[in-house]
């Protein structure tokens, strides 16, 4: 099987990058937590979302947020479940011009 033009696990650039598993960053994530500094990591990371589209990183971010923060979207997303999901931030761009073009804070 030939993978042309794809990505799995691309380093990050290092510096500035940490990995966030890797010795440095546990060590950076304790430190952060015994500073008192991690207060908002939690209620993120309980809505911790893998992005559906590669262009939708601002956009999955944004849902991650939103939910964090306990924002009620007033519309359903699935069911009965009121939960931002990505699909539903459709509001300032077509999400079909996203997945092509990717979108600015800007334009958020």
């Amino acid at each position: 099987m030939t993978f042309k033009k794809t990505f799995y696990k691309r380093k990050l650039p290092t510096p500035p990058a940490v990995e966030f598993s890797s010795p440095e960053g546990r060590q950076i994530f304790q430190e952060a937590i015994a500073e008192g500094h991690m207060v908002g990591f939690f209620k993120l990371m309980e809505q911790f979302n893998t992005q559906d589209e590669p262009a939708f990183c601002g956009i999955s971010s944004l849902t991650m947020v939103l939910n964090a923060l306990a924002i009620d979207p007033r519309r359903p997303w699935k069911g009965a479940w009121r939960w931002f999901h990505e699909a539903m931030l459709d509001c300032c761009l077509p999400l079909e011009h996203v997945k092509k073009e990717g979108i600015t804070l800007t334009q958020a």
